[in-house]
């Protein structure tokens, strides 16, 4: 969402507004304001009828319109002191989101308040405290944020202690089950789950090793101790020295959930756990004979190695496969909220964190922003291959002639829809995928050019029915993203809608993982002809 779009956020039409808090008495309530969104994208000026401590009301010459009073600043006599509008609110769990990521949010939050990170102080248990002050010092939030681990979040938000949970893995259900048994809403629902960007687990190795891609079943024996000479796997002849994460951090959970619990591991005891990704990252690469994981932001000075699936797929953790979340272990980084009535500020900040601005911080620390990006055909070589050697018979290699076809001089984009497990509804990433695809084709992105819009399933069940169904699929997906346009505003696009079924195969079919990556809409572009 860009700088407008946020700010456009902000404004609500309101056709019949009840009676607010009056803030002083009618002549000054009757006094013109300018309000301007914090970007300086729209300015509106008119009379202030009522400020009810979150919004304003305003009149103008075409009509009564109510705007959300943190999303703008107020310029004349009549607006209300600044410490009306101060509020606080704590973050609370994952350290890869805390430590530094959040912070940086949190200042670039500021600075499209047209405000500065006044103050910034660290307590005795860690936590960092940001105070948000406007450009003549006066208070407008006092952030807090605790890298206590993912699983210390759910619990601080539980309690009422967090106002927002910090997650590097998605709720599990028996978390779920607690949350909604205390009357605190569904976690995992549009509005209280909402996903940041995109991280990639990856396996790393001193520079000085020469192992480059290892299975997942080796990457789980090394980390469970049954693999403990390097020379095993196509290295040298070495002990295996493992550095992992504490068990509380959802890095290391998710770890434990994609590579060691399908074989039935845990990690050996015999590893060095390390609090923080930096700290593993560093040990590694310190140790020519050492294997750890971190994410995709932590690589430094160590290498990642690539993963190689039980099928024999290798996918190497570049930003685009794991933007289009068909590496292995990508996975998503989320902020999660009760129910509960968020303070004014945080829930502004909430709605900053899908903007354009935000997501430029996220790329440039290290994390997988959420922005659209391409890649050329020409870059899809390794999926082609894969895709002729999992042919099955000659239907299948003459199919994915027909698809090499329609896609030759075509471009991909990282936008990839996926559906809730075992039913027909797109997920809460895709669904806010879906907005931002329709804003930017709104906005003229991609103007003269042909949109396909591409249906894939996995291989179980019959092929032409799994064909059949990666049409519906994908009809469902352009359904949605007209849908979220505004009227009208995508009718001269040409859309091409296609279901190739289960012929390319991004992941393993024989495994659950693997299913859902190829399990998927993607959207390519090219020329009109």
């Amino acid at each position: 969402m860009g700088k407008g779009n946020w700010a456009r956020g902000a404004l609500r039409w309101a056709a019949g507004v009840g009676v607010a808090l009056a803030i002083g008495a009618q002549g000054a309530m009757a006094q013109q304001v300018t309000l301007t969104s914090f970007d300086g994208s729209i300015t509106l000026r008119g009379d202030l009828l009522d400020f009810d401590g979150e919004s304003y009301r305003i009149g103008t010459a075409i009509g009564e319109i109510s705007i959300d009073a943190f999303q703008v600043s107020c310029d004349g006599d009549a607006c209300p002191a600044p410490e009306l509008l101060t509020s606080e609110f704590a973050l609370v769990g994952s350290a890869t989101l805390g430590a530094e990521l959040m912070p940086a949010l949190i200042e670039a939050y500021a600075f499209a308040l047209d405000a500065d990170i006044g103050e910034s102080t660290m307590s005795a248990d860690g936590s960092t405290q940001l105070m948000i002050q406007d450009l003549e010092g006066r208070d407008l939030a006092d952030v807090t944020v605790a890298s206590l681990g993912s699983s210390a979040g759910f619990a601080a938000l539980l309690e009422g202690s967090a106002d927002i949970a910090m997650s590097s893995r998605t709720v599990r259900q028996r978390e779920l089950d607690v949350f909604e048994n205390s009357g605190l809403g569904t976690l995992n629902a549009p509005g209280q789950e909402n996903i940041i960007g995109l991280d990639g687990l990856i396996g790393i190795v001193s520079r000085s090793n020469p192992v480059r891609a290892i299975s997942i079943q080796n990457l789980a024996g090394l980390f469970s101790g049954r693999i403990q000479n390097w020379a095993e796997v196509g290295g040298p002849d070495a002990p295996v020295n493992v550095y992992v994460r504490d068990a509380s951090s959802g890095t290391r959970q998710v770890f434990d959930q994609l590579v060691l619990e399908p074989f039935g591991l845990t990690v050996t005891p015999a590893a060095q756990v390390y609090e923080s990704n930096a700290e593993v990252s560093d040990a590694v690469a310190s140790d020519p004979f050492g294997i750890g994981f971190t994410g995709f932001a932590y690589e430094r000075n160590a290498r990642a190695i690539g993963i190689q699936e039980v099928c024999g797929i290798i996918t190497p953790p570049t930003p685009f496969a794991i933007k289009a979340e068909e590496y292995p272990l990508a996975r998503r980084l989320y902020l999660y909220n009760t129910n509960r009535a968020l303070p004014p500020q945080a829930e502004s900040f909430l709605a900053f964190i899908q903007s354009d601005e935000a997501q430029d911080v996220i790329a440039a620390n290290g994390f997988i922003d959420q922005a659209l990006s391409t890649s050329p055909m020409n870059d899809q070589g390794l999926r082609m291959t894969t895709a002729m050697l999992s042919a099955e018979d000659g239907a299948q290699l003459f199919e994915l002639r027909q698809m090499a076809a329609e896609l030759v001089n075509a471009e991909r984009l990282s936008t990839t829809f996926r559906f809730t497990p075992g039913s027909s509804i797109l997920d809460v990433r895709a669904q806010r995928d879906a907005v931002r695809l329709a804003e930017f084709l709104a906005r003229g992105g991609f103007e003269n050019k042909e949109i396909l819009v591409l249906g894939f399933t996995d291989s179980i069940g019959r092929p032409d029915l799994n064909r059949a169904l990666s049409f519906r699929r994908a009809q469902q997906v352009l359904d949605s993203v007209i849908a979220a346009a505004p009227a009208g505003a995508l009718d001269d696009i040409q859309f091409n809608v296609q279901g190739f079924g289960e012929i390319s195969p991004l992941g393993c079919n024989e495994t659950f993982t693997g299913r859902q990556i190829n399990r998927r809409v993607e959207v390519w572009v090219r020329e009109r002809v």
